[in-house]
């Protein structure tokens, strides 16, 4: 009887370790993916770089992302987007590069939303050794060590704004802007377009400019009041798309399809609307070229190679023509 006994007790303590081994296994089986890929991805990562744009208002910004995240990926950092709620709040993006700095990343890309504010927060970073390359603006910042400036010639995109308004309407049109936050963006983009009608275009006249802060709904109503105000406007250059946008559906709203909309961007709202007839133009900017360079460019100062100052990037014009090509690469 001690015999059997014995016997059967061992059995069930061998049932039971095989019972815990199975499910420990289970268990390990059953462990969420993101939690491996997290943990392969912390062996893997050559540390942590950061991408703060001004806001993530406009969907150009996503476009960046859309080109600085799988770049990143690609060389083997993790990859962190921060940005304030709203593309006006010049202090909470200084606090974010602070924090970054704080933090002790690797490097940070960043959108300024004002270049003498975030200028201490750059120093800051160059004290700490932590690189810094601008990106979507090609003016240097004040009293502080930028790396590399990415982006497209903004002054020269007005240009060719003013090249296609005046191709259109035969080189006479009465415009009215409408303006992001003040800056360089809007300095550069809507200064390019004074100076080449200036130069070259007599007949065409800018009779309105109000601002839209980057926002539709801002340039929604700001087109309204300068409808009402000028009903002889014939052209909206709404220095982003978001801003064309909303200039686009208050034109519809007011019943005037004569009315030429053009914006600066290439979002893919701005080609979806194009290619439905509710916008005219847009300044194709190729903003996950831009994403990517910034994160090459971040890349090889980290690695201590040299790299140009300025990395400037291409724009052309899309409409009706041609933005089918454009939709396809979207």
């Amino acid at each position: 009887m001690i015999t059997k006994k014995w016997k059967v007790t061992n059995w069930v303590g061998l049932v039971v370790v095989i019972a815990l081994v199975v499910t420990a296994i289970g268990i390990g089986l059953m462990m969420p993916k993101s939690e491996k890929v997290e943990a392969a991805s912390k062996k893997a990562t050559k540390g942590e770089i950061a991408f703060v744009p001004p806001g993530m208002v406009s969907p150009f910004y996503a476009g960046t992302i859309s080109g600085a995240k799988p770049m990143a990926e690609k060389l083997g950092y993790k990859f962190t987007v921060l940005a304030p709620e709203r593309e006006s709040d010049f202090a909470g993006q200084v606090k974010i590069v602070e924090d970054l700095v704080t933090k002790k990343v690797k490097g940070i890309a960043l959108c300024a939303i004002n270049a003498d504010a975030i200028a201490a927060a750059v120093r800051k970073a160059n004290e700490a050794k932590i690189p810094v390359v601008v990106f979507n603006s090609l003016t240097e910042l004040p009293k502080c060590k930028v790396e590399a400036y990415v982006g497209y010639n903004q002054r020269e995109g007005g240009k060719k704004v003013a090249d296609y308004i005046a191709k259109v309407k035969k080189g006479k049109a009465k415009v009215a802007i409408i303006e992001g936050l003040p800056g360089y963006h809007t300095r550069e983009r809507e200064g390019g377009f004074m100076d080449q009608i200036k130069k070259k275009y007599p007949g065409i006249k800018v009779v309105a400019v109000q601002p839209g802060d980057w926002e539709r709904e801002k340039s929604m109503n700001a087109a309204m009041n300068m409808l009402q105000a000028h009903p002889d406007i014939e052209v909206f250059y709404g220095l982003s798309d978001e801003m064309a946008l909303g200039a686009a559906q208050a034109c519809k709203a007011a019943g005037r399809k004569d009315i030429l909309t053009i914006g600066i961007d290439g979002n893919p709202n701005a080609l979806e609307a194009i290619s439905k007839g509710e916008l005219t133009a847009t300044l194709y900017v190729y903003p996950d070229v831009i994403g990517a360079k910034a994160i090459e460019a971040l890349d090889k100062v980290i690695r201590g190679q040299k790299v140009n100052k300025f990395i400037v990037t291409d724009t052309v014009i899309v409409d009706k023509t041609n933005v089918s090509k454009f939709l396809k690469k979207k």
